[in-house]
């Protein structure tokens, strides 16, 4: 009642005040109203003018905002501010900039119109199916049923109800062609060569069971042959890749053997145990190699904390624990199959699980305890999400900068085929090894006819049981098993996305994703400049990337290629992921007086310890540099007396010409390699490595050819007796040559590295002395890094890179980018020159 009261107070006082106002102050107000609409209005207008007309720095801005128009078939008009315009600026479209803006000036100042978003990318509309293009999912169909019907395969819908003892597809990808038969077709003197897959079956149901590879096809023909690849029994059964029917037999062994350790697994690990549903004490049971012999197959597995599990997929692998074992899993008997060398903090070997917890119970060994509610802290610890303990970076929330097209993309795609500023080449992918580029050209110059990845290795250090000696090939993983681009992550908004398709052994069917992603960048540098004082200029550096992601488990691989406009290839392979831990052992008693590391690595998190490995990548490099018949030429760079210098060309000189200050000099020494050979990187001895065409020269009288320069960090530093040498010969060169053969398409075999006792095929094979020069031949190209992991690897490994690049060495008369206009000014402003200008306009919504 109190604030009624008040209230009704307030209105009568309020109603008094208005009714007293005067006539005459109410005029005035009305008065100065209007004085004050108009000088705002005048206002207005006179600086809208002034900024139409460009003030001193105005310039068209264009807001980011949603575009509607490419949904409703309208542009969606802005109105923004108009363009200064310039004089004496060539755009290289017939116009200067003045007159360029001049007549877009009223559409800017009217409206700001999306920028163009034309689709890079149609069908292929050849006549013939494209050669290189992976495998279709409509083709693995086709073939799956086809070697079902014709008995090379069981039919294999459910994974649940098969065994190893049947024939099973493990791998689909596409039969690369024989290359003659491609160089012909392309020039006209053959006919096509057709499409075919190369298809991996493991034969359990034959009486000796092995492993095949064969040859099916040609895809998409009503009647199809099979051809095998390998003899009976030469690809052994016990030394094939993993699978998916293997994986799920070790879990139905684990899931026996482990229950009984089920007082030590809930004692020692915060209240763990296996089996159980949903369980997140789960074993990593990928371990290589399977055993070192090629006859015998073991699998060392180790027990993890893994809060993913469930899903069957993903592996956190920073929380391995002190418990391991290994399955003895031969041949196709799963009754045959048993588990034994069990360790617990490295204490053992026991033969089985009862008399490992025996030990365990009657205080025999050394324990270890993780501290209460330790497993509900895994994923918060180790998921790369942000972390809410920090505060946010200082304007960390405003938007980043961004690229993308304004007049729409300079490239275009049929197919798989890429074609960008006189550079053309196709773009495949397969399961097992990867990415690859074929008949690479530049300005209608054959480049190469392939640079393709061929095997990932690396080899481990550590002291915990159950990953000593780890040696992984990642071919054997299936590099080619592609889930697909991150969006915003992997490439611009404004690439274009190619698919690629893998066989699932899981589902018995084939797996498409979106994984190539194709798009120019702004390197946002100069690929040439120079600022002198008579004239001043350079050339923006864009190129072109081809880029393609791979999940291996735990690692992530990010492969890709770019394509320059002076004539360079990049090839650039990054690593990613999470890191392979293993157990850090609080009383480690190999651990000297620095308690947070050993002789094998860093201690990187509570009881994480990171192993020290390599990364090894092999590459398969056939340059066809203006023709297949191709040397490669070293050149040295030496450094002696002057006298030695000029011996070294010509013999006969006696004496040192006296304009030589010093009797030293630096010069290079030439060598054409006439045999096989591997060839390593010495920071004390270096050399350029040149594939050229000794027929060709260019208009100074040089042989032309593309030089190979490795950007690695690493070198193998193994013995050649160490086991895994012979496998993964590869990883000892950082080039090696060799005459190019059909027979030798890949550096070694999927399966080498489960036979490393008889390695099928390598590259120490293939280094036999035959001729190298004037023919057709092959580098193969290896670059790596060494990683001791530190504890900024965690919880996700930031990107470590490798590359090599291909660089012209007197392929040219000169260098090729002055057909491209770019900046150039004169000091008199007699001669100017500018790249081609674009209005500004809106992102488009890709």
């Amino acid at each position: 009642m109190e604030f009624d009261n008040h209230w009704k107070e307030y209105k009568v006082s309020s109603s008094n005040q208005r009714e007293s106002m005067s006539r005459r102050d109410f005029c005035w107000a009305q008065i100065v109203g209007v004085l004050l609409v108009s000088i705002g209005f005048t206002a207005g207008i006179l600086v809208g003018i002034y900024v139409y007309h460009g003030g001193p720095d105005a310039e068209v801005n264009c807001k980011n905002i949603p575009d509607t128009s490419y949904q409703s078939g309208s542009k969606t008009e802005q109105t923004t501010t108009a363009a200064k315009t310039t004089t004496h600026q060539s755009t290289g479209r017939g116009k200067t900039t003045a007159d360029h803006m001049s007549s877009s000036s009223s559409t800017s100042a009217d409206s700001c119109q999306t920028c163009k978003k034309g689709a890079a990318r149609r069908p292929w509309d050849g006549k013939d199916p494209e050669i290189f293009a992976p495998l279709t999912a409509d083709e693995m169909e086709k073939v799956n049923e086809f070697m079902i019907t014709n008995n090379y395969a069981d039919d294999v819908t459910t994974m649940s109800k098969v065994s190893l003892k049947i024939n099973f597809l493990t791998f689909m990808y596409l039969f690369l062609p024989n290359k003659n038969a491609v160089l012909d077709y392309k020039a006209g003197k053959g006919p096509y060569p057709g499409r075919y897959a190369r298809v991996h079956v493991a034969r359990g149901a034959r009486a000796v069971p092995d492993y095949m590879e064969y040859k099916v096809g040609p895809l998409g023909a009503a009647i199809m042959t099979v051809e095998q690849l390998y003899n009976d029994g030469e690809l052994v059964f016990n030394s094939r890749p993993y699978d998916d029917i293997e994986n799920g037999l070790y879990i139905e062994l684990l899931n026996k053997e482990i229950k009984i350790l089920e007082p030590l697994t809930k004692e020692s690990f915060d209240g763990a145990y296996y089996p159980r549903e949903n369980n997140d004490l789960q074993f990593w049971v990928w371990n290589g190699p399977p055993g070192a012999l090629a006859d015998e197959r073991e699998t060392r597995v180790i027990a993890l904390l893994n809060p993913l599990a469930p899903n069957g997929m993903d592996y956190l692998e920073l929380d391995f624990l002190p418990l391991s074992a290994t399955i003895h899993c031969p041949g196709t008997d799963f009754d045959q199959w048993y588990i034994y060398d069990f360790y617990y903090l490295n204490q053992g070997p026991f033969p089985n699980a009862t008399s490992l917890l025996t030990a365990y119970q009657n205080g025999s060994l050394r324990k270890f305890k993780l501290p209460d509610g330790y497993r509900k802290t895994v994923l918060d610890r180790h998921l790369p999400d942000r972390d809410t303990d920090q505060p946010f970076r200082r304007n960390s929330f405003l938007s980043a900068p961004r690229t993308y097209e304004p007049d729409g993309p300079r490239y275009s795609i049929r197919g798989y085929n890429v074609d960008w500023m006189d550079w053309n080449f196709d773009v495949t992918a397969g399961q097992l090894r990867g990415p690859g580029l074929f008949e690479v050209s530049f300005k209608g110059n054959k480049i190469a006819y392939e640079i393709s990845l061929n095997e990932i290795a690396l080899i481990y250090g550590s002291g915990s049981s159950g990953q000593t000696n780890v040696i992984y090939s990642d071919s054997s993983y299936a590099i080619g098993n592609y889930n697909g681009v991150v969006k915003s992550v992997d490439c611009p908004e404004h690439s274009t996305i190619l698919e690629t398709v893998f066989w699932q052994q899981s589902s018995a069917s084939p797996s498409s994703s979106k994984s190539i992603c194709i798009f120019e960048a702004d390197g946002q540098s100069a690929l040439w400049r120079h600022k002198a004082y008579e004239f001043q200029g350079g050339l923006r550096n864009n190129y072109l990337v081809v880029r393609i992601s791979s999940t291996v488990v735990n690692y992530d691989y990010i492969i890709e290629w770019h394509f320059y406009l002076d004539g360079k290839i990049f090839t650039i392979i990054t690593a990613s992921g999470l890191l392979q831990a293993t157990f850090w052992d609080h009383e480690n008693p190999f651990m000297g007086s620095e308690k947070g590391r050993d002789a094998f690595g860093f201690r990187v998190g509570d009881n994480a310890h990171g192993q020290i490995h390599d990364h090894m990548f092999g590459f398969k490099v056939d340059l066809d540099i203006l023709g297949t018949d191709n040397s490669m030429e070293v050149i040295h760079w030496k450094n002696s007396d002057a006298l030695s210098a000029l011996r070294s060309q010509v013999p006969s000189v006696s004496e040192v010409p006296p304009y030589f200050l010093t009797n030293w000099t630096r010069y290079i020494e030439y060598e054409i390699v006439e045999k096989e050979t591997g060839k390593r990187i010495n920071m004390d001895e270096p050399k350029y490595w040149v594939i050229v065409n000794e027929n060709e020269r260019n208009k100074w009288g040089n042989m032309r050819g593309y030089e190979i320069k490795p950007i690695s960090s690493a070198a193998q530093t193994l013995s050649e007796n160490h086991p895994a040498m012979s496998a993964l010969s590869f990883t000892k060169y950082h080039c090696a040559i060799t005459k190019r053969k059909e027979n030798e398409q890949y550096l070694d075999s999927s399966s080498d590295t489960q036979r490393l006792d008889k390695p099928l095929e390598d590259l120490e094979k293939m280094l036999d002395g035959e001729s190298v020069r004037n023919t057709d031949v092959v580098n193969w190209v290896s670059v790596g890094f060494l990683h001791v992991p530190t504890s900024e690897d965690l919880p996700m490994t930031n990107a470590v890179q490798a590359a090599f690049v291909l660089k012209p060495f007197n392929f040219f008369d000169k260098t090729p980018v002055y057909d491209l206009q770019g900046y150039f000014d004169t000091k008199t402003l007699n001669k100017t020159e500018r790249p081609p200008q674009h209005t500004p306009c809106l992102e488009p919504n890709y």
